[in-house]
Order: C-alpha cells, then structure tokens, then sequence
C-alpha cells in the first residue's frame, strides 16, 4: 500500500568515544563533548554537543538533549536534538520531542508531543522584508475594518 524508499541515512556513528556497557548503571548527570552510546541505565540527564545513541537494551530515565539522538532501547524523558532524532523499530520513548528531522520507524513506539522547526517559517519571520509584509497586512486589514464600520453607520 506505501511504497516508501528506506533512506540509508541515519543519524552519524562514526567513532564513539564514551560507551555505558549492558550491565552499568549510572545516576546524575552525563556531559559529553563527542558521540556517547547507553547500553546500560542512566537514571539523570544527557548533555552532548554530538551523537547520543541508546542501544537496544539501554534504558534511560531523563531528558537528552544532543545533535543528534539515535533510539533502539527505552527512554523516560523528553528529547531536544538540534538536527535529527531517529527512533529506530526497537525504540521507544516516552516524552517529548523537539528537531528539525524526525524519523520513525515501522515498529517503534513514542507518547508524547513532538515539535519541529520548519525552516521556511523560520526564516521568514526573522527576515525584515516578511515583518515588513505582515505590518503591512495588519494596516490593511486595519482599514478595511475600519470602512466597513463607517459603511455600516451610513446605513442606519
């Protein structure tokens, strides 16, 4: 019925530098600078200025908030990803998200809210020639307010 084409883009992997093994768990808070993948639980919070990979049998109880957030385990926790999440079909999470690019895939499981950034409505609103267009807009349809009030007292 859906003929999609899986993309093979995903989310970067390359060298990961801090690994949380199967049977560790950590409590607190995880600041990374380079690509950290959870095979374990962390119960806290995840801050990396990269990738942040949750394996399969990795559990994490808090919020991440990356570049990029790749899910195969459980996450509890809302996730803030500046390019890209990926939920893979063993992901599932339970909490919201903010991204420029989601991807779900068939299998995988996510309650919660989800929030993307367009770029077309970003762009616009901070340009000076869209505020000025909107300002414009706004005066117009101030006018038009305006005469049809006056057309409406010539009436009666």
């Amino acid at each position: 019925m859906f003929n999609s084409k899986k993309k093979t883009e995903t989310v970067n992997t390359g060298i990961i530098n801090t690994i949380i093994g199967d049977n560790s768990k950590i409590e607190g808070v995880l600041t990374a600078s380079e690509s950290t993948r959870i095979d374990g639980l962390l119960e806290g919070k995840i801050i990396s200025q990269s990738t942040v990979i949750v394996g399969e049998h990795g559990v994490v109880r808090g919020d991440i908030t990356a570049i990029e957030i790749l899910v195969a385990g459980t996450v509890y926790g809302n996730l803030k990803a500046e390019e890209r999440i990926e939920l893979t079909e063993t992901g599932r999470v339970l909490g919201d998200l903010v991204t420029k690019t989601l991807v779900i895939d068939e299998g995988a499981s996510f309650k919660g809210n989800c929030t993307m950034e367009v770029m077309e409505e970003k762009r616009a609103s901070e340009s000076p020639a869209a505020s000025q267009h909107t300002e414009e807009a706004v005066d117009s349809s101030k006018k038009d307010g305006h005469q049809e009030k006056k057309e409406k007292e010539k009436e009666q």
